[in-house]
């Protein structure tokens, strides 16, 4: 007998649907108790407020015939219209041709060999800032020509294969520093830059500015840098207003291109005019600046250096799924939540039978069912330790399945857990 009804997020609601069930009791809703149909975008809103998810009858919905709700599966899946995300990627494609690769990226190298390269270009970038940071502290100047071999390295590594330095700096995110935090941003930016096939030359700017779109923390005392977590509303306002005194050092070097300043002088503006410092909106900031912004945002989410509990990669991509056409343009939001998926690589989730695996990497066709490697397995024997750990979740013969993506780990967390960190590492 087909499918009645589906559980589904409150955030792929859409007009014409028809809610048969709530998470909570409908005393506790303004809606009938037998159910009704969606008829505005206030109805959707009060739905997002009150509830996580509800129920929706497949058979008296009444949708567009191209929207099947038994396809719904997540967040990032769900668009009013398939054509969506073709016509989004055309309205892109407009903005950034200037800057784009007549032909789209392919990768060329296997996440297992790319590692190996990945793991050098990031400790070579790690060598770089430090000494960067060490001569402007000594000089009073910035040189950042140390910066652009290094950036280099993670830009090619990246087109090899985006998913070897995304699954590195996952599997290694418990180093918790303003150095990590900001590879961990240019990785995001640069990875949805190849997505979006950006110029090899446009890709290394952005990974610059990246890795220094925090540069005016280092002007503010360092008991507010050492300190981790959710940062009081007036820490806060004290680390956005330190862009001001990062963009007038990027200036005084006077070695660096204007898109690399723009990138930074823009990247905390939002779609809404709600940003900082301009308070630009819609089409005024630049679009590049806009791709760090969302990075520098998702990796806000979900990293310990700002968060006292951090989001798990599918909660932060239901939130950034929210701020379409708020914080920043839906097109954008479309694109990179396409580039790094839904457990991006490196993320932790959960497995049916409580068994923690990693991501290693994802499969264009099958981003629900990426491959993973399993580093936690308390119902484990003996003999299993000589079987593979690596499980193809789009195999189909595969009955695994991911039940929970989980928060990374803190660093208190991390050092519980040597083993687990060993067996993703060593992957």
């Amino acid at each position: 007998m087909p499918v009645q009804s589906k559980k589904v997020s409150v955030d792929v609601l859409q007009i014409g649907m028809f809610v048969s069930g709530t998470d909570r009791p409908w005393a506790e809703t303004p809606f009938p108790i037998q159910g009704f149909h969606i008829c505005n975008r206030q109805q959707i809103d009060t739905l997002r407020a009150l509830c996580d998810v509800v129920w929706i009858d497949v058979q008296k919905s009444r949708l567009n015939s191209t929207v099947d709700i038994r396809d719904i599966t997540h967040v990032a899946g769900a668009y009013d219209q398939k054509d969506d995300l073709v016509i989004g990627r055309e309205v892109i494609n407009l903005k950034i041709r200037t800057i784009q690769n007549p032909y789209p990226y392919k990768s060329t190298t296997p996440i297992q060999k790319e590692i190996k390269s990945a793991k050098k270009a990031r400790k070579r970038i790690q060598d770089k800032i430090s000494r960067v940071i060490r001569q402007m502290a000594s000089s009073g100047r910035l040189r950042i020509d140390q910066l652009r071999s290094a950036t280099h390295d993670l830009v090619d590594s990246i087109i090899r294969n985006p998913d070897a330095f995304a699954y590195l700096i996952h599997v290694d995110n418990h180093h918790q520093n303003l150095l990590n935090y900001s590879i961990r941003v240019a990785t995001w930016a640069v990875l949805t830059g190849r997505h979006l096939d950006i110029s090899r030359d446009a890709l290394s700017d952005v990974a610059v500015a990246a890795l220094l779109c925090k540069l005016g923390y280092t002007t503010m005392p360092k008991d507010l840098l050492i300190s981790q977590g959710t940062p009081s509303p007036q820490v806060e306002e004290i680390f956005k207003r330190s862009l001001v005194n990062g963009v007038k050092l990027l200036r005084s070097s006077g070695n660096i291109n204007s898109r690399i300043i723009k990138i930074v002088s823009y990247h905390l503006e939002r779609y809404d005019g709600s940003g900082f410092p301009r308070g630009s909106a819609g089409r005024k900031t630049p679009f590049l600046a806009q791709l760090v912004g969302i990075a520098d945002y998702y990796e806000n989410l979900t990293s310990h250096d700002f968060r006292d509990a951090p989001y798990a990669s599918t909660d932060a991509i239901r939130e950034l799924y929210r701020q379409r056409n708020v914080l920043f343009d839906s097109h954008l939001v479309n694109e990179f939540i396409q580039a790094i998926g839904l457990y991006p690589s490196g993320s932790i989730v959960r497995l049916n039978n409580n068994r923690t695996a990693v991501v290693v990497n994802q499969e264009n066709n099958a981003r629900l069912k990426p491959t993973v490697l399993v580093v936690s397995d308390s119902n484990r024997k003996w003999w299993h330790f000589y079987k593979t750990r690596t499980i193809h979740l789009s195999h189909p013969d595969c009955a695994d399945s991911i039940t929970a993506s989980l928060p990374a780990l803190s660093s208190a967390e991390a050092e519980k857990n040597k083993h687990t960190i060993k067996r993703a590492a060593s992957f």
